[in-house]
């Protein structure tokens, strides 16, 4: 066990560090905010738990910051005339 923790976390270092090298920092920072997104999603498909509304309105909540924050997602704008 104690030799698939160390590969399993170096091999995580490794694909972490060529993000924030490839995607730059604040990409590579919005995985982190995604974990409990995926957490809920494990759970209810490999332990069977129950995913209620108030978890799926969460995650929404989650992956639109995530998408705000990464650029992915942009809010329109007004345009004024100077």
């Amino acid at each position: 066990m104690l030799a698939v923790g160390v590969l399993c976390t170096g091999l995580a270092y490794i694909v972490f560090f060529r993000l924030i090298e490839n995607a730059g920092p604040p990409r590579a920072l919005s995985v982190t905010f995604l974990v409990p997104v995926f957490a809920v999603l494990y759970g209810m498909l490999f332990l069977g738990e129950a995913v209620t509304p108030w978890m799926l309105g969460c995650a929404a909540v989650i992956v639109c910051g995530t998408a705000l924050s990464t650029g992915l997602l942009r809010l329109g704008r007004s345009r004024t005339a100077a």
